[in-house]
């Protein structure tokens, strides 16, 4: 299956090709993404690492960032 996916870090799109019942953590090893950096949204709203992903979403990650 293909999924649409936006990086905000990048600012591009790509189409990366999973498994079915591939999930967002999945997702994020074949993009060789630490899940603890970054925050995955589905329409706007983040998902869990474990959600699983269907063909044709789009997804966007959002880089977390932290200091003091």
């Amino acid at each position: 299956m293909k999924i649409k996916v936006k990086i905000s870090r990048t600012n591009k799109e790509k189409e990366i090709q999973l498994e079915k019942g591939s999930t967002v953590i999945d997702l994020l090893n074949k993009l060789k993404i630490k899940p603890d950096t970054v925050v995955v949204m589905r329409n706007k709203s983040p998902i869990p690492i474990d959600d699983t992903l269907d063909e044709k979403q789009e997804i966007m990650i959002l880089q977390v960032f932290s200091g003091g």
